[in-house]
């Protein structure tokens, strides 16, 4: 059983490059050690976050993410069982998001539907493959 969550987040600073890079690192450890997988997407000061594996796995690391001071308002866009990965063969995935494309996503969040053909374009093939056709709704 696969339980993928997807999630939005605001940083607290905008960071650096090397910020963003040092988080990815980390990521990549902790997460194949819990058997995690999944994609990072950031632009400006917001996140959006796909993590995928074993349930117990993922309410960990998101007990961790929610208490997290680099984040505020760390928001659960979808959570769901799925048949398979949709990131299997890497840890965390990452794709840089457009400013105007990461401020979309957090307006369409703010109204309660976050269509998913908008993160598939804005995530390009990894969205696609994450997302499918569905529809995301807000928590």
């Amino acid at each position: 059983m696969i339980r993928q969550v997807v999630y939005l987040s605001t940083a607290r600073n905008p960071g650096s490059y090397e910020d963003l890079a040092s988080i990815l690192e980390t990521a990549r450890s902790k997460n194949g050690a819990m058997g995690v997988t999944g994609l990072l997407a950031h632009g400006g000061t917001l996140f959006l976050q796909i993590l995928e594996g074993a349930p117990e796995a993922i309410d960990a690391l998101m007990a961790k993410i929610s208490a997290d001071a680099r984040h505020r308002s760390v928001r659960v866009i979808q959570d769901v069982i799925v048949d398979e990965r949709s990131f299997a063969g890497t840890t965390m995935a990452a794709r840089s998001l457009d400013p105007d494309a990461a401020h979309l996503i957090a307006a369409r969040a703010r109204n309660g539907v976050l269509p998913a053909l908008t993160i598939a374009a804005v995530l390009g093939d990894a969205g696609q493959a994450a997302f499918g056709a569905q529809v995301l709704k807000a928590a």
